[in-house]
């Protein structure tokens, strides 16, 4: 059986458990309270040197990273329907979206929602935090062309990149950008999805 490091707050962790229940994959939860700095002391930091969540523990292997560890798990079980398609040229224009996904939404959405959640607001890096809302909407313009055609990003199905976003535009009203109509409708219908609800809504 598989251990899942992870804090309920993590985003990143939310994406793992999220793909763990939608394989069905068992596995344990392990808490890793970030509240105590418990991922910065030597206990943890032997698990991931770099204190992050989350880490996937297989017998004594130990993978960090979200989307490494969902990779991981897709090679390893080899599922009937696999979220990477077989054809190269497909896999690599899923991968393009997946990197699209972590540098134009996930990490400028990160700086947003970590100074909204944790900062006190005298203390926020506003030119910086404006930056990162004009780098989201333009984003969201370029996922408006593909959801206005397509129910999902990638060949209209919920996938990878649902599960990769998921965590992050649960939290899209705070991203100070407008949200196109196709995209906000993408998002409530990730939102609906059960393993999702079933992530987000503890």
């Amino acid at each position: 059986m598989y251990s899942l490091y992870s804090h309920p707050n993590s985003t990143y962790s939310k994406r793992v458990h999220i793909y763990l229940k939608y394989r069905n994959l068992e596995y344990e939860t392990i808490h890793v309270a970030l509240d105590k700095l418990e991922n910065r002391k030597k206990p943890f930091l032997s698990i991931n040197p770099y204190g992050k969540v989350p880490v996937l523990k297989e017998d004594e292997f130990l993978l960090s990273e979200s989307t490494a560890i969902i990779r991981y798990l897709e090679e390893k079980h080899l599922f009937s329907n696999p979220l990477f398609p077989i054809d190269l040229q497909k896999r690599a224009i899923l991968n393009q979206m997946l990197n699209q996904c972590e540098s134009e939404f996930c990490f400028p959405g990160s700086v947003i929602y970590f100074s909204k959640k944790f900062v006190p607001e005298e203390k926020w890096d506003t030119k910086r935090m404006k930056d990162s809302s004009k780098r989201i909407g333009r984003h969201l313009e370029i996922l408006e062309n593909l959801l206005s055609k397509e129910n999902y990003l990638f060949e209209n199905k919920f996938g990878l990149l649902e599960i990769l976003y998921a965590p992050f535009i649960e939290h899209y009203m705070m991203m100070d950008t407008k949200i196109p109509d196709a995209v906000e409708k993408w998002i409530l219908r990730v939102m609906d999805e059960t393993v999702v609800k079933e992530v987000l809504k503890k």
